[in-house]
């Protein structure tokens, strides 16, 4: 079976977004998350996040709250057999100016530096255009998650090539691919 790569956001990817998670209890995983993500690692998947973080630039969040943060997320998706590769994380804000804070395509860089996939082996979800614009630089295909009802405003980037209410419908169109 060959194996894939699917780059995910976090906050209203993976889990519901209440601004700037620094309590683990606060963690909860979006409908669809776990059996679209269980249908693709069947598929022979491995799953990183690449989330903007600047709540611990802003002080809102410590390092440690947030590798709690990260471990209960992880534990959430591991009762079903779902596994995190690695946590890619931009500590920075918008204003820093770094390479590493989405729509910049550091986080996507260091990903494909420390391992060895193909970008036609990569797909890239995120619930914003920022996300999806992250993975355009290395032409990974993306995956728009659009739950929050309204499209969010600005050109498509090129590497766009579905919208998905949720991550389940996300999952069932990558697999559709496969046909």
């Amino acid at each position: 079976m060959k194996v894939r790569a699917l780059l995910l956001d976090r906050d209203d990817t993976l889990n519901e977004d209440p601004g700037y998670i620094n309590d683990p209890g606060l963690v909860r995983l979006l409908p669809g998350v776990a059996s679209g993500l269980e249908r693709l690692r069947e598929a022979g998947f491995k799953f990183y996040v690449l989330t903007n973080q600047s709540g611990i630039s802003r002080g809102m969040i410590s390092s440690e709250q947030l590798e709690r943060v990260h471990a209960r997320l992880s534990g959430l998706l591991g009762d079903h057999g779902i596994r995190i590769e690695k946590f890619y994380v931009c500590p920075h804000r918008d204003e820093d100016g770094c390479s590493c804070r989405k729509p910049r395509p550091g986080l996507v860089d260091v990903f494909l530096r420390e391992n060895q996939y193909a970008t036609p082996d990569c797909f890239i979800i995120g619930d914003k255009l920022r996300d999806i614009q992250a993975g355009e630089q290395a032409e990974i295909r993306g995956i728009l998650l659009e739950s929050g009802g309204r499209p969010p405003s600005g050109a498509d980037p090129k590497n766009l090539v579905f919208r998905a209410p949720d991550l389940e419908t996300a999952a069932a169109f990558i697999l559709s691919l496969e046909k």
